[in-house]
C-alpha cells in the first residue's frame, strides 16, 4: 500500500483552482488499487470544499490538522494560547486566524477585500470568481478575546508589499521555539505552532496507517511544500514551481495545468499491480 500525499493550488487542481473529472477519476484509481490519498494543503476545510475533491484523507493548515475522509479529526496540533495571545496583542499585525472551519480577524471587511485584492496582483493572479467567493468564508471585526478563546490552528497575514516579509521572517526567527512560517508563496505569512509542518503530518499519517516511508510520495509546488518535499525520497513537484520546491523535491514533471501530478500518481499505481 503506497500513500500519496498532494498539495493542491498549483501542483494537483486545475487552472481553476478545482477538481475536475480527471483529477476525481486518477484519485477512484489511486482508491480502488489499494493506495491511499491525502491532501495536504494550507487550507482549512471551509476553503478546501470549494476544491469539489472527492473524498480523503485531509492534511490541512499546513500540517496542524488530519482529518480521516469522513472529516473525523485524527490528529490535532492547535497554536499555544501564549502564541495566541502574542500574536493578538502583542505583534503590529492584524492576522487571520484559522479555525477548523471559519477564518477571523479584527479587521473590517472593506480594508481586507482591499487587501486582499492587493495581495492577489502582487502575486501576479487575475482576480477569479473563486477567489472573491472564498472572501466569505471570513469573518470580519472580531472580538480579540473571543478570538483567543477559539481552537486556532494557523495564523496568515496577506502582503500588500514585498518589504512585509522579512519583517515576519525575522518574528519567526525570534520566536522559533514557539511557531513556523511556512506560507506558501513570498506574498503571504502562514504561521502553525513550532514542529507544525505538512512533512511531519505525512509522517504523523503514514505511521497512523502503518506505511513505510520507501511507500510515500508527496508532490508540491510552494515553499510550504517544503518539509514534505526534502522528507520523502519520492517527492515531485510541477514545472514551474517556486524555487523553493524546485530545489527541495528529487523529481520535477510536467506542467500541473497538464494534470501532470495525478497522472504520475495513477502510472505510479497502475506499475505496481
Amino acid at each position: 500500500m503506497k500513500l500519496f500525499a498532494s498539495d493542491l493550488d498549483g501542483t494537483l487542481l486545475n487552472r481553476k483552482h478545482r477538481a475536475d473529472w480527471i483529477i476525481n477519476h486518477g484519485l477512484q484509481i489511486i482508491k480502488e488499487t489499494g493506495n491511499v490519498f491525502t491532501v495536504s494543503t494550507g487550507r482549512n476545510l471551509s476553503l478546501l470544499r470549494t476544491a469539489k475533491l472527492n473524498k480523503s484523507y485531509v492534511i490541512c493548515m499546513n500540517g496542524s490538522c488530519i482529518l480521516d475522509p469522513n472529516e473525523k479529526i485524527l490528529i490535532r496540533h492547535p497554536l499555544k494560547k501564549e502564541v495566541l495571545h502574542f500574536l493578538l496583542f502583542d505583534t503590529p499585525f492584524q492576522f487571520e486566524y484559522q479555525t477548523i472551519d471559519g477564518i477571523y480577524t479584527t479587521k473590517d471587511a472593506q480594508s481586507f477585500k482591499k487587501i486582499y485584492m492587493a495581495n492577489q496582483m502582487l502575486r501576479n493572479r487575475d482576480i477569479k470568481e473563486d477567489m472573491v467567493k472564498n472572501l466569505e468564508a471570513y469573518s470580519f471585526e472580531s472580538d480579540p478575546y473571543w478570538i483567543l478563546d477559539q481552537e486556532i490552528f494557523k495564523v496568515n497575514l496577506h502582503f500588500t508589499d514585498p518589504s512585509m516579509g522579512p519583517l515576519l521572517d525575522k518574528l519567526a526567527k525570534e520566536h522559533a521555539d514557539k511557531i513556523v512560517n511556512a506560507p506558501s508563496v513570498p506574498s503571504l505569512a502562514e504561521i502553525t505552532g513550532a514542529g507544525v509542518t505538512k512533512g511531519n503530518a505525512v509522517q504523523e499519517l503514514a505511521d497512523m496507517l502503518e506505511i513505510q516511508n520507501q511507500d510515500i510520495y508527496v508532490y508540491g509546488d510552494g515553499i510550504n511544500d517544503v518539509s514534505m518535499l526534502s522528507c520523502f525520497d519520492h517527492s515531485y513537484c510541477p514545472a514551474g514551481s517556486t524555487k523553493e520546491a524546485l530545489a527541495a523535491a528529487h523529481y520535477e514533471l510536467g506542467p500541473y495545468e497538464e494534470y501532470s501530478v495525478i497522472r504520475h500518481m495513477v502510472d505510479v499505481c497502475m506499475n505496481a499491480l
